[in-house]
């Protein structure tokens, strides 16, 4: 008896090691976030595609960030931060736009708004576009908070085209990027456009 109760403490002791272990995971992925988004009312299912779109989208972020930094000519208030590069008012991506800081339109070619580039680069032209940039430090485990920031932080970089009668359609695609050490979080949401048949 002394001999099973042993074991059995040592199949426990295992056990709860191993569910340890498993929460030790790199984060959330962006289904867990697109899941979370649509049962707080904002109706997307994840796309590897646009994981990719994020992701290149927050590589021309990151490098207006890092040039910003560099640059001793811009006052320390004025400098382009993860914090301050996607608002309503931001320095990169803005409500219905874009900032003079993306010179050389690398973040609309990643989106895939630029108007004037290859087919990559304006396949979501007229396509409803919304982007967040967020902390996550303090939630790197936990998607409903990481879709609460989100949901808070969603700037429309670009408006649908509406011409024709078009309505924007549900859901939307949705795609995520981390920065490298797992403190920001890109989200990026496209939706289609399409006139009622």
């Amino acid at each position: 008896m002394k001999m099973a109760k042993k074991f059995l403490a040592v199949a426990l002791a295992g056990v709860l090691a191993l569910s340890v272990l498993t929460g030790c995971a790199n984060g959330v992925k962006s289904k867990d976030v697109a899941d979370s988004l649509t049962k707080m009312g904002i109706k997307v299912e994840q796309s590897k595609d646009l994981d990719k779109t994020a992701k290149s989208t927050l590589t021309a972020i990151e490098a207006i960030v890092d040039a910003s930094a560099k640059d001793s000519s811009v006052t320390a208030e004025n400098k382009i931060t993860l914090d301050n590069a996607v608002k309503a008012d931001g320095k990169v991506v803005k409500t219905n736009g874009f900032e003079n800081a993306d010179t050389t339109n690398k973040v609309q070619k990643a989106l895939g708004v630029f108007a004037n580039g290859s087919d990559a680069e304006k396949a979501n032209v007229g396509k409803q576009i919304r982007v967040a940039l967020v902390e996550i430090k303090n939630a790197k485990k936990d998607a409903s908070l990481q879709a609460a920031f989100v949901k808070d932080a969603l700037v429309q970089a670009q408006e649908g085209d509406t011409t024709n009668g078009k309505k924007v359609v549900e859901p939307g695609k949705l795609g995520t990027a981390t920065t490298k050490d797992g403190k920001y979080m890109l989200v990026v949401i496209v939706n289609e456009m399409k006139a009622d048949a």
